[in-house]
């Protein structure tokens, strides 16, 4: 709560303390002013007695209101008043509290989605993907995909990057460099050695342009580990992770491309 809200509470809880005892004391003042009229008009009935029936009728006519009436009206005085405190007050507090209350971020658009995007003009592909059936995946192709499992494996605990470009595309080329790069500036060389394949499933094909895509889930054992390169053998922290003599399984997500008449390359991996 902050302090606004405390200052509003605080004035309405005052002004609300007052009313009960303003109305007391009105009823209190009022009760007096009654005692004092019955005094009063009983010393006027006295001496009235002694009066001719002319001066009573005078005395009548010039009477003030009833006590009935006075009563009400000094009671109704007070309340009145503190019941315009009491609106002034509620209708000060709402308005500072409408002023203080911070303005909400406008969440209108689509969630997630950047406004800008909506000004840019589309550009339309140069290629369309085509959608192809699973079956048309023959178990030639297949077997290209399991030993290039394997070449590409052997090639990278080698870190050939000549031998690797006959396997995979530029991009992927690419990838494999900066990675290896990553592992010397780490002192580390990894191995992946005797992998065998245990489960193959093609998941999607398609076409783009003239080159033909096939995505395949792989799933292979091999001795998967990483050798310090500033350690010698037999020293602690020579094997940093990985064991070189028990094997691991792996899952990945192979990507396969080939252009009419081309060869099989690995051109994408989603681990």
């Amino acid at each position: 709560m902050n302090r606004m809200t405390l200052f509003a509470a605080s004035i309405l809880l005052a002004l609300s303390g007052l009313l009960p005892a303003s109305v007391a004391q009105a009823e209190n003042g009022s009760l007096n002013s009654g005692s004092s009229w019955s005094r009063n008009a009983a010393i006027q009935t006295t001496s009235s007695a002694d009066e001719s029936a002319a001066g009573r009728t005078q005395t009548n006519e010039t009477e003030g209101p009833s006590p009935e009436a006075a009563h009400t009206s000094k009671t109704l005085e007070p309340v009145g008043v503190l019941l315009l405190l009491l609106f002034l007050g509620a209708a000060t507090v709402f308005y500072y509290l409408k002023i203080q209350r911070p303005s909400l971020p406008d969440f209108s658009g689509l969630p997630g989605r950047d406004p800008a995007l909506d000004n840019r003009s589309e550009t339309p592909s140069r290629t369309h993907k085509r959608n192809l059936s699973i079956e048309q995946v023959t178990s030639a192709d297949k077997a290209i995909f399991q030993q290039l499992l394997s070449d590409v494996h052997a090639a990278w605990s080698r870190q050939d990057l000549a031998g690797l470009r006959q396997f995979v595309t530029p991009d992927m080329l690419n990838y494999f460099s900066a990675a290896l790069a990553d592992h010397t500036k780490q002192d580390i060389h990894n191995h992946v050695e005797d992998v065998i394949l245990l489960q193959a499933e093609v998941l999607e094909a398609w076409m783009e342009g003239t080159a033909y895509y096939v995505s395949a889930g792989l799933r292979w054992s091999a001795r998967d580990y990483n050798l310090s390169l500033t350690k010698q053998r037999g020293e602690p922290g020579y094997v940093v992770t990985g064991s070189e003599e028990t094997p691991t399984e792996s899952r990945e997500i192979w990507t396969f491309v080939r252009d009419q008449d081309g060869k099989w390359l690995l051109s994408a991996i989603q681990q």
